[in-house]
């Protein structure tokens, strides 16, 4: 195993997120006792290296165990390993400092992500997704790990050769995992509006979920919802929001009855404007037995991708169905 880099690239969200540490606390060790030695960037945010953030998960970890901040704080790395082992004795050997997270190209990276969750290794496959948004971009990192991971997790379910536990510890880490991008998220005041969600019965959210990231990584403002909303839920959101679209992520179960009448509904009580598009694995089968022509299938990411630039670059004049006046369109 790997020793942790001293490598500076991680910024203080993950710094907090890796050790349960606030960033009230980590600031206020740093002033103090000297914890950690971070480095600015040009836009004047503070970046960590792995070492160290494996420096204060320990620290963390002992203080909790009763050690006061004070006395250990001037403790090396490996004094810290040491006494963690007297403290922690059920854990056996010292912890393994950093997973082991080579990998040289996104389809490599989603690979090892896919070991992670057969191990149930929740540590390792929330550094490795950290990791690769690092090294790759938000977009990349969605479109060619988390997306394939999400499909090969479901699949592998669904074929037995996963259990529950496997889907949830997957689903668990990259519903936090996007949550973080979604907090950071500022967009544009006149970024158009999506509304994102699934219909009643359908209770997998990871879908939408990467959905509402990538509509964000293209400039738009997502509202997600949550899962299995009745249409008249919906429908109310978007008139609230005055919504461009809506997108519908139906993967489990794929042969719900009320779920192509939840779909028509939903597109009688939408404003003829306001786009439906729906995606995902059970999607297919369900627009064929919608039968109407104006809801939208998106067979994947890069999918949605071109039908949300398809509706942004949609500029003629049309009557605004919540106001009545003439607005671009």
């Amino acid at each position: 195993m790997s020793a942790p880099s001293r490598e500076l690239r991680h910024p203080i969200k993950v710094v907090c997120h890796r050790t349960g540490l606030t960033a009230h606390v980590i600031r206020v060790w740093e002033r103090r006792y000297g914890l950690v030695c971070c480095q600015r960037t040009d836009s004047n945010r503070r970046l960590y290296s792995d070492e160290e953030i494996e420096r204060l998960r320990l620290l963390k970890q002992l203080t909790g165990c009763g050690h006061r901040i004070s006395q250990i704080a001037c403790l090396c790395l490996e004094e810290l390993y040491s006494l963690h082992k007297k403290e922690l004795p059920e854990r056996g050997e010292a912890p393994a400092p950093v997973p082991d997270l080579t990998h040289s190209t996104p389809d490599q990276c989603q690979a090892r992500c896919m070991e992670a969750v057969k191990k149930l290794d929740c540590l390792t496959l929330t550094r490795l997704l950290e990791e690769a948004c690092l090294r790759y971009g938000a977009r990349t990192t969605l479109l060619r790990i988390v997306s394939p991971l999400v499909y090969e997790v479901g699949e592998a379910w669904r074929k037995g050769e996963l259990r529950v536990s496997h889907e949830h510890l997957a689903t668990n880490v990259v519903r936090d995992f996007l949550a973080i991008g979604a907090r950071c998220y500022q967009p544009p005041p006149d970024a158009p509006e999506l509304v994102v969600t699934t219909p009643s019965g359908q209770c997998h959210e990871v879908g939408a979920l990467l959905a509402s990231a990538v509509a964000r990584d293209l400039g738009w403002r997502a509202t997600y919802l949550g899962p299995s909303l009745a249409a008249e839920e919906i429908a109310a959101c978007v008139q609230t929001r005055r919504a461009r679209a809506v997108a519908l992520s139906l993967v489990y179960p794929s042969d719900d009855p009320n779920v192509p009448a939840e779909i028509t509904k939903l597109r009688q009580l939408l404003p003829p404007s306001v786009a439906l598009l729906m995606g995902g694995r059970a999607a297919f089968g369900y627009h064929r037995a919608v039968r109407i022509p104006d809801v939208r299938l998106v067979d994947c990411l890069a999918s949605l991708e071109g039908a949300l630039e398809e509706l942004v670059g949609k500029v003629e004049m049309a009557t605004d169905p919540f106001t009545g006046l003439l607005v671009k369109n």
